[in-house]
């Protein structure tokens, strides 16, 4: 699938929001994309998967993101030594193009997904609902509870398969 293809595949024009797991590929990628193959939180993917991720985000605007989200991020890119002084120098450059509407936990919860999916989740759905904005994640419980709310979600293993053509 095209980046092209994908900016215009939905309805939701007004930005994506980036769930956990890419925003992970996203850092380990910029820090080194030799990485990802054998760091644990990214080797179910591969260089060229952090390449399909920059051209699939690269047209949208603005880039969401909630605060849960990067909570989980900052957890994730544990790598080691200078690699991770690197991983929290690029989170740290993301939230400043990110945008990041307030969302508090209590609300979150108030979302009809946190009891099946959970506050991160919930957060996610919430921010999605009221920004219209789409959401890419590689979550399929996400991707599908999404879709039946009638929101713009895009499952990064769908379009890793458009993309090879499947």
């Amino acid at each position: 699938m095209t980046a092209e293809k994908f900016a215009t595949g939905g309805q939701a024009r007004s930005g994506v929001l980036v769930d956990t797991n890419l925003l992970v590929l996203l850092i380990v990628g910029s820090v080194n994309a030799n990485r990802i193959a054998t760091f644990k939180r990214t080797r179910k993917y591969s260089r060229s998967d952090y390449e399909l991720l920059l051209d699939v985000i690269h047209p949208f605007q603005p880039l969401y993101t909630v605060a849960h989200v990067m909570a989980e991020v900052s957890n994730l890119t544990d790598l080691n030594g200078p690699e991770r002084i690197r991983a929290r120098d690029v989170q740290r450059q993301m939230l400043t193009i990110l945008t990041e509407p307030e969302m508090a936990s209590a609300r979150a919860a108030g979302n009809l997904n946190y009891q099946a999916l959970g506050l991160v989740d919930a957060a996610i759905a919430s921010v999605a609902q009221e920004y219209q904005c789409a959401v890419l994640t590689d979550d399929l419980d996400l991707y599908l509870a999404l879709q039946r709310e009638g929101i713009d979600a895009y499952n990064f293993t769908h379009v890793q398969a458009q993309a090879w053509g499947l």
